[in-house]
Parts: C-alpha cells; structure tokens; sequence
C-alpha cells in the first residue's frame, strides 16, 4: 500500500491514542488489577457507567464482581439510552459527585462511552454538559477514565469526541483529555450482538477509517492505523454479521483502530450522515453507510495515490477506482440488510436541498479534501435519493475545486 500513497511528513501532526490498551477474551472481568497496576487506584469509590442491554443481559456482572470483592465501592449509573441528553448526562454526574467517584469506568456502546467522558470531565470542574460544548480544555482535567466497548463500531474507547443532545440537537464535545487513561478490547462481550447492530456499528466502524484517511489531517500513524482498520473490517463484517466468532473479534479490533484514526477528524460523510438522520431518526452507523459512498463521490478528486490506495484497500486489491470502492461499499451495505437509498431510508421526498443547506450550515467539515458546495452536495443527495453512483461520480467530476487549510 505505501508504494502508491503515504502522507507527507513535513506538517507537525498529533496522534492521540489511550495510554494503555488492554485485550483478549475476558480482560474485562480482570478490572480491579487495572485499577491498581495501571492507575494506582487501590481503594475508594467507582462509578461504572454501563448500557441498560449490557446490565440487563449480566455482560457487567463479573467486572461489577471483580470490583466490590476488592473493597472498591461501586456506584451503577445506567439508562443512557442511544441518544443521551444532557440531563442525563447531567444526573449520572451529580450521582458520581455525590459519591466521591475516583474513577470513571464506561462499559457500552459509544452513547455510554461518550457520556462517561463527559461525566469524567464534569467530577473534577464547574457547571454541567451543555457548558462543555465544541473544543475545550477543562482547567482541572478529568478523573481518570476506563472505557470498554461492547459494539464492534463507534471506536469511542479512543476517541477525543463526546456527543451528547441538548436541547434535541446533538452537539459535540472535543478534549484530548477524553481519550482514556485504559481502553479495555474484550471480544466476549460482542459475542451475542444482534446482527443489526453488527451491521450498522461495523459499518460506522468503517465509515471512520475511510473518512479520516480522506481528511487533510491525516498523518503518519493515523494512516496507519485507517489503513489497517479498512482491511479488517472490509475482510471480516460480512462474516461477523453471518454469525462467524473470530470474524467479530477482528471487527472488535479494527473499530478500535478506527477510532485512533478518527481523532484525525471525518470529513462529509459524517455530516451527510447527521443531516439524513436530522430528516428520519436512525441508528448513526444506519447513517454513515448510505452516506459513505456518496462521500468518497465527492471526493474523487483526491490525491490519485491515495485514491489508489483506498480503492484497492478497500476492494481487497481488486481495483484501484474510487468508484469500485464505492459500488463495493454499497453492496456490502445491501448485503447486510441496511437501507443504500433515500427512498429505502425512507427520507421525505424534497429534502434533498434542506439537508446540502444544513451540511454547510451546520457541519461545515475544514478537514473536508474538497469545499462544501450547498448547490454540488444538492445534486449528490439527489443521486443519493435513488442510489445513483454513477450519477454522483458524473457530479464529482466536476467538483475539482480543493480545500484550502
């Protein structure tokens, strides 16, 4: 792959990523010694934000176990749901706060993983979520964080974003401080998803590797990492989704390396794909798939050695054509029974100028290769609407203006 492409090494670039990651089959069930080899933390409160699906199956009953058998006093808070608010944010705050927490361990999905970040941040400063909003840097840091993932998509266990909706718009929250003190990969607690739920976080999964690969600050290792993600996500979702086991574990990782990718930053996908769920309310990966084809459309005019690159990592080498890429992405989205159409996502006729007016509005993307162009994103979605990609590819053409940083 890097004879045809690899990033420049002349620009200064950030790679952030957990300081200790932790893996394997059961390494959850083990958190006690992870609080005290890796944190210094022997004794004291623990608040363990978890999944309402991940309690109520009993997937956090062994690390729950682990912890109170040796003397941590353990604090449960739950009830995220997909799209937490601020108020619950909020309440699972005041309750650490309350109890004295010394850390915060997230077990979930990324609404969990993302609202531990958030509370983490809220223990050790003033106000509440919605005055932590957009880029910040929290003058008293964060309590210590152990994020652990049980979806094989949102890569939130490595990620410096926090969403959380406030006032019904989701909103984002950027710290450095976010990415966690221990990431904790642990394929035993993906095994028993439901295989829609495999289907769209596998594919925001990939849709977070293809995309911040795409973006003008990609670097060294974040291209590294993208890179990597792509080949085992795009080698083992299909099989993970038909029931394979192992299949899952390498999805489990190649999220993981996604999300270290990610904080590289997304590109137009990401906001095509809030715009369409603006319209019709979906899971986010539902999203991110039917928005991803169109995204590398746009994009066409990037770099040709990294077109070539993506294209073939992608395809499993066989083709170096964006627009294979794209039509393969579409067709694995088919396959795993997520909708590639406006119509089948069951958009409202019409909005397709409303949702190009929000993207530019609302989710502008600076590191977007190409401009935002409301009238070019108009005719993408357009395209979108019937699941034209050659049409898209035809707009795209045109679309050689680049992004200036």
């Amino acid at each position: 792959m890097s004879k045809h492409w690899w990033p420049g090494t002349d620009s200064v670039s950030t790679f952030l990523a957990p300081a200790v990651v932790i893996g394997g089959r059961g390494s959850s069930s083990k958190i006690a010694s992870v609080l005290q080899s890796q944190l210094k933390i022997t004794a004291g409160s623990v608040l363990v934000a978890v999944d309402d699906a991940v309690l109520n199956t009993g997937l956090a009953d062994e690390l729950i176990r682990d912890l109170e058998d040796n003397g941590y006093e353990v604090t449960v808070a739950s009830g995220f749901g997909s799209e937490p608010s601020s108020e619950l944010v909020d309440a699972a705050a005041e309750m650490a706060r309350n109890a004295n927490v010394r850390v915060v361990i997230g077990m979930g999905g990324g609404s969990v993983l993302d609202s531990s970040k958030i509370v983490s941040l809220l223990l050790c400063n003033e106000g509440k979520s919605a005055d932590w909003l957009g880029v910040v840097e929290p003058p008293n840091g964060v309590a210590p964080l152990v994020l652990i993932p049980t979806t094989c998509g949102t890569g939130a266990e490595a990620t410096r974003v926090a969403m959380v909706t406030v006032a019904g718009s989701k909103r984002v929250s950027s710290c450095a401080l976010y990415v966690p003190s221990v990431a904790i990969i642990d394929p035993d607690l993906v095994a028993s998803l439901p295989t829609s739920v495999i289907a769209a976080t596998g594919m925001d999964a990939l849709a977070h590797a293809v995309e911040s690969l795409m973006a003008t600050t990609t670097s060294v290792l974040s291209a590294h990492h993208a890179l990597r993600a792509i080949e085992l996500l795009a080698a083992n979702l299909e099989n993970a989704f038909n029931g394979d086991q192992e299949a899952l574990a390498n999805c489990l990782w190649g999220s993981h390396l996604a999300g270290q990718a990610l904080n590289a930053g997304v590109v137009v996908g990401h906001s095509l794909a809030y715009c369409l769920a603006h319209e019709r309310p979906m899971p986010h990966g539902m999203s991110c798939a039917l928005a991803l084809p169109y995204c590398i459309a746009y994009n066409r005019t990037l770099d040709p050695g990294l077109a070539s690159t993506l294209a073939s990592v992608i395809t499993g080498g066989s083709s170096i054509e964006l627009s294979d890429a794209a039509r393969w992405i579409q067709e694995l989205t088919r396959r795993l029974g997520l909708p590639t159409t406006l119509d089948e996502a069951m958009i409202p006729t019409g909005t397709e100028a409303v949702m190009a007016a929000r993207c530019v509005a609302e989710y502008p993307r600076p590191t977007n290769p190409v401009l935002l162009d409301e009238a070019k994103l108009a005719e993408l979605l357009t395209a979108m609407r019937t699941g034209d990609l050659p049409a898209a590819f035809g707009l795209a053409k045109s679309t050689a203006y680049s992004n200036v940083q």
